[in-house]
């Protein structure tokens, strides 16, 4: 599933959610988070066992905070509520499916 996460429906997909959930922080008119969004939604296709959280950090700066992400693209990897990985930049698809693979 690939959700848009905004502030009222954090609970609903990421905190309350036992499956790895991938937030990806991005920005309108970041380049690079538009080519990892298109890696992500490959990804999707292969594996629909996890749940990827879209955040623009323009809309909801305060979970961007929450994360401590200070510049986009980054992902955070979380299962059953706590953060295995938090990955800066723009990564391939083969470094994001082994972080999967090995959770």
């Amino acid at each position: 599933m690939i959700v848009d996460i905004l502030n009222n429906n954090y609970d609903k997909y990421v905190t309350n959610n036992k499956e790895l959930v991938i937030l990806d922080f991005g920005a309108t008119n970041c380049g690079p988070c538009k080519i990892l969004n298109s890696v992500l939604e490959e990804i999707h296709t292969q594996k629909e066992n996890i749940t990827i959280g879209k955040i623009n950090i323009e809309e909801s700066p305060d979970l961007a905070i929450k994360f401590g992400i200070m510049s986009v693209p980054a992902m955070v990897f979380i299962k059953n509520n706590k953060i295995i990985e938090k990955v800066n930049g723009l990564k391939d698809k083969e470094y994001i499916e082994n972080i999967i693979n090995n959770n």
